[in-house]
């Protein structure tokens, strides 16, 4: 069973990825959620990514249920998030997508795809679990062209996505922790 979501973006952002798709960095307009079941064992994704998803959409592949895709005051957040019975299976995965309004540069992306990840890693650990992420997970930033160099937590817009992230993921997971 697959579910497939395309989610417009309000805009193009130029983003950095470990997604499917596009490869590293490239431009999206939108998302391409694709829900499996936990038994979806592909060895080629990317063929289910190429017959699914649209030119220009991130693709996010997960079995978890539970997701968000909200404006926020610095931008847009997607999130997927699920954990298997392990913790490190690929059961389920957390996704994360954080496209902000501000200029960065490559630096700058870099930057908020380490803010975004600590910030996965601090909702692991508010809930208890040992465990950074899963090995499926995946993380997306996009922002618009511009000269900004940084985007860490210690930034005002590193702050706001960081809280943000954080307790995005909490809320997903402490909402499927009672399937």
């Amino acid at each position: 069973m697959m579910k497939v979501m395309h989610l417009p973006l309000k805009r193009e952002y130029i983003v950095l990825t470990s997604a499917l798709y596009p490869e590293g960095v490239g431009r999206a307009r939108g998302i391409c959620a694709i829900f499996v079941d936990k038994a979806y064992c592909n060895k080629d994704p990317w063929s289910d990514v190429r017959s699914l998803c649209a030119e220009g959409e991130i693709a996010f592949i997960t079995a978890a249920t539970a997701y968000s895709h909200e404006e926020r005051s610095w931008g847009e957040l997607y999130v997927s998030a699920g954990v298997g019975e392990s913790g490190e299976d690929a059961g389920c995965t957390i996704n994360v997508g954080a496209f902000v309004n501000e200029g960065l540069n490559l630096n700058g992306l870099v930057d908020l795809v380490r803010t975004v990840t600590e910030a996965k890693s601090g909702a692991l650990r508010d809930l208890g679990l040992n465990l950074t992420g899963t090995v499926s997970d995946a993380v997306a930033v996009g922002s618009t062209p511009g000269d900004g160099y940084f985007a860490g937590p210690g930034t005002a817009l590193g702050k706001e996505v960081a809280r943000d992230v954080r307790r995005k993921i909490v809320e997903l997971l402490r909402s499927t922790s009672s399937d």
